[in-house]
């Protein structure tokens, strides 16, 4: 029966937020690029005076001959010239076998020019899904199916509804909420099944995320960042219409939905320990339960702040060697945009994990302390 109400409401909140997707009727900017993939059948050297390199600010020119693997010009043999860019984050050598992904440019359905737009990396890819995949269903088994399903779900609202909405003009902090807690609500009824352990995990969750949301929201304010602190960021602002999007709220959106997957960790791991310890000891008051999820909690949260914070560290890595190395004062680069929203994101984030203890610490005790119900 418990089985058959998680499963009802997973698929409620489905259902409303498929009915919601189709509502926001998001077409996107019309993008005219013909991309598709080639094999490289040979590369020439082309000979390149020092003078033409340094005018044209590339290091090495090829002849290259492709041959179209898929759309209308497949089977297609085009030759096309590439450039090695002087700036090696633009630079990219091609060698013959290789797949690389082609930019057609069509004019009256007939082809005109080809150009090499980088390296076919998605086969890779690929592989490397597929191999994360097995691992899911060959350590999880049959639970390994549902966090498949979950991890679906999750990877749909986020592609479908948290996007489309913001760029509709949503307010992201409530579109990002209400995901947020519907995609907790429904990987856990999947995965647990519709238990106190589930609903402890569940609103532990949720009340960490916006608790912690909250206080990122207000030192987001406080500190009167722009939201404008990435490349991506400028290029949405100043593309789209004037007052669309909310640099802020984009930003505030990023932090708890960084930070989701490593609360609903905490809290399911400490509504499972307090379910077994009940289960071994029922005689065990609200008060001590409440510790007992408290000490879990505590030995937890270190490691789990951690990878939090080094998950930040690491992706601002290069920035920070920079300032290192031209020796740049704390002062000057803290108090940067940038910077400082990392920040921000790093320790909100670790908040609202920190905050989900204490919180699934006494919902749990508190249903397992409830009379005339299951604990499983």
């Amino acid at each position: 029966m418990q089985k058959k109400l998680a499963y009802v409401i997973s698929l409620l909140l489905i259902i409303g937020g498929f009915a919601y997707s189709k509502s926001l009727n998001y077409e996107g900017q019309v993008n005219s690029e013909i991309m598709v993939k080639g094999i490289v059948e040979e590369v020439t050297e082309l000979e390149l005076s020092q003078e033409q390199a340094e005018s044209m600010f590339v290091e090495n020119g090829y002849l290259v001959r492709v041959k179209i693997k898929d759309g209308s010009f497949a089977g297609r043999l085009v030759n096309t010239k590439h450039y090695e860019d002087s700036n090696p984050a633009y630079s990219f050598k091609v060698y013959p076998g290789d797949e690389v992904v082609l930019n057609l440019e069509v004019e009256d359905y007939i082809l005109k020019e080809a150009y090499i737009a980088g390296i076919a990396r998605d086969k890779y890819l690929t592989y490397l899904l597929i191999a994360f995949l097995l691992c899911i269903l060959i350590i999880g088994a049959k639970q390994g199916i549902k966090t498949i399903l979950s991890l679906f779900i999750t990877g749909w609202a986020v592609i479908k509804i948290l996007l489309p909405a913001i760029l509709l003009g949503k307010d992201p902090v409530i579109i990002t909420i209400l995901i947020c807690a519907g995609v907790t609500i429904i990987t856990h009824m999947i995965i647990t099944g519709f238990t106190k352990k589930s609903l402890a995990a569940i609103s532990g969750t949720v009340l960490g995320i916006l608790v912690g949301g909250i206080l990122a929201k207000t030192v987001i304010s406080l500190s009167r960042l722009s939201g404008l602190t990435t490349e991506e960021s400028r290029i949405l602002f100043f593309n789209l219409p004037q007052g669309q999007l909310d640099p802020t709220g984009i930003l505030f959106a990023g932090i708890v939905v960084g930070s989701l997957g490593a609360v609903m960790d905490v809290a399911m791991t400490i509504a499972s320990s307090m379910t077994e310890i009940y289960k071994s000891n029922p005689s065990l008051t609200l008060k001590e339960l409440t510790k007992s999820g408290l000490n879990i909690g505590r030995d937890i949260i270190g490691t789990m702040s951690n990878t939090l914070i080094l998950a930040y560290v690491g992706s601002a890595l290069p920035l920070l060697l920079l300032f290192t190395a031209y020796n740049i004062p704390l002062i000057k680069y803290v108090n940067l945009d940038i910077i400082t929203a990392e920040i921000i994101r790093a320790l909100s984030g670790s908040i609202g994990l920190f905050l989900a203890v204490p919180f699934t610490a006494f919902i749990s005790a508190l249903l397992c302390r409830m009379k005339h119900a299951k604990v499983d």
